[in-house]
């Protein structure tokens, strides 16, 4: 079965405002502005949208121009996975910092006698 929704009709997004979309989003991405759920959500709508631009927008959409479509989600894509990369590598250097134990004070010469 199809997967529909409530805008099962032809869009009026252009692929030009399409890929400037997912560019600004992607540089929103990497400047941390943008939580990467709320980002992943944002480019499963995107993906969306440039699909039905791709069945049914204002004017077919030749080779090129969809390559170009889809490497600029592809550019959102890859911001939003190595933006949780980084947040990963950061959590679990926080982890580490937690879990190191504090140096043991030394004695000195007067108390080990």
């Amino acid at each position: 079965m199809e997967e529909r929704d409530d805008l099962d009709g032809a869009t009026q997004t252009t692929q030009a405002g399409l890929i400037r979309l997912a560019s600004v989003m992607a540089g929103m991405v990497r400047e941390g502005a943008i939580d990467t759920r709320f980002g992943g959500k944002l480019l499963r709508r995107l993906e969306k949208e440039a699909r039905r631009m791709v069945d049914r927008g204002p004017g077919p959409l030749n080779e090129a121009e969809q390559d170009a479509l889809f490497a600029a989600i592809g550019e959102f894509d890859l911001a939003l996975r190595q933006r949780d990369a980084a947040l990963l590598v950061e959590a679990n250097a926080r982890l580490r910092d937690a879990e190191t134990p504090a140096p043991k004070p030394r004695k000195k010469k007067d108390e080990q006698e």
